[in-house]
């Protein structure tokens, strides 16, 4: 909608600023509030007000009024929102769950991210050709309506917080400060974020690839997003599965995110489809495989009381997507997106390769 209004490549700069910064600046506050408040309750009034902003932006589009400075507004606003959702939303899944089953609900919980990935943008890309923007605006607002009429009828129990006197800047120093001192968290937080700012950064340059060095056009670059989608989808069905009888966590994800970075390099030096669609598929199967396993480590371990805050700065790693797809964007400019990827993947891998080091990681 935003190119449609302006057709100013500059302004879609502005709109990656306007749902950005919110959620760097939000994010670790709205973890905050999660541990302060009923996380139920916190989500039922964001997804509210999220369901309002959409229906703005909707009517808006459908009166022909919507102006650029009214999407901008509306994307900061509902990502605003989100900065507060997403730790509540987070921080709510061990409450519905019991432990035993906890790893199997967060691989199943990650289903619809990975089957989004590849069928939402196919289905509303041809609506939008179809019938135009606002016919966006009317899925998304439906959805919204729909999680919240869900959310109304969670009944949830094991989280009640407690008074305290501490202000919301000391219970934020609190949280930060028990990752700094426990180095398996700050370790897995880390992944995340090397994960997000090198690994993920390739999917910016995707078509590059496709153009230039497949030669395949909009249909290659399908085809890449399809693969990365297809790996993760199994990845993510093999990961629930099999969740209980994984026992050895910390050599799996330090050696899926080795995989990962890994599958980069070798993708970032492929000729054609022939090799980059299979070293996708790996990629996005190594990613899943690992990262849903940072998930369960986290949410397993993290004492209930700071359990918003934690989750909210590892969700604010993949929160920083948009830097490492600026990062790489940068080293492609500078050199060629072959070289860019390569760098990216050999962060990843150098980063899980190092922390094997630890005795404490391994044993997990």
């Amino acid at each position: 909608m935003v190119w449609e209004v302006t057709h100013d490549a500059l302004h879609l700069g502005y709109l990656g600023l306007a749902q950005g910064i919110p959620l760097v600046v939000f994010q670790l506050w709205g973890g905050v509030l999660a541990d302060r408040v009923d996380r139920l309750r916190l989500l039922l009034v964001t997804q509210t007000l999220t369901t309002g902003a959409l229906l703005a932006a909707f009517v808006l589009s459908a009166l022909s009024l919507a102006r650029v400075e009214h999407l901008l507004a509306l994307a900061a606003l509902t990502n605003t929102f989100r900065a507060f959702d997403e730790p509540s939303r987070m921080a709510l899944v061990p409450q519905m769950v019991g432990r035993e089953r906890l790893p199997n609900a967060i691989a199943l919980g990650s289903i619809p991210w990975q089957a989004g990935r590849m069928i939402g943008p196919s289905i509303t890309g041809v609506l939008i050709a179809a019938f135009g923007g606002t016919v966006g605006f009317g899925v998304a607002l439906g959805a919204s309506a729909s999680a919240l009429a869900m959310y109304g009828q969670l009944r949830v129990q094991g989280h009640a917080p407690s008074p305290t006197e501490r202000h919301v800047l000391g219970q934020l120093l609190e949280g930060l400060g028990f990752v700094r001192h426990n180095f398996v968290f700050a370790a897995l937080i880390c992944l995340a974020l090397f994960n997000a700012v090198f690994g993920l950064s390739y999917v910016t340059l995707l078509p590059i690839f496709a153009d230039v060095y497949f030669q395949t056009g909009s249909a290659g670059y399908g085809l890449l997003n399809a693969a990365h989608g297809i790996g993760a989808l199994v990845g993510t069905l093999i990961v629930a599965t099999v969740a209980p009888r994984l026992h050895r966590r910390g050599l799996i994800i330090l050696g899926g995110a080795a995989a990962m970075g890994l599958g980069l390099v070798v993708f970032s030096r492929a000729p054609g489809l022939g090799l980059g669609l299979p070293m996708l598929a790996c990629v996005g199967f190594s990613n899943t495989f690992y990262l849903t396993q940072v998930s369960t480590q986290l949410q397993q371990t993290v004492p209930d009381q700071l359990r918003g805050r934690v989750m909210s700065l590892y969700s604010l790693c993949w929160n920083l997507l948009p830097l490492g797809g600026l990062l790489g964007g940068v080293l492609a400019a500078a050199v060629d997106a072959r070289f860019a990827v390569a760098v990216g993947g050999a962060m990843v891998a150098a980063n899980a390769l190092g922390l094997l080091a630890s005795r404490r990681l391994r044993r997990l």
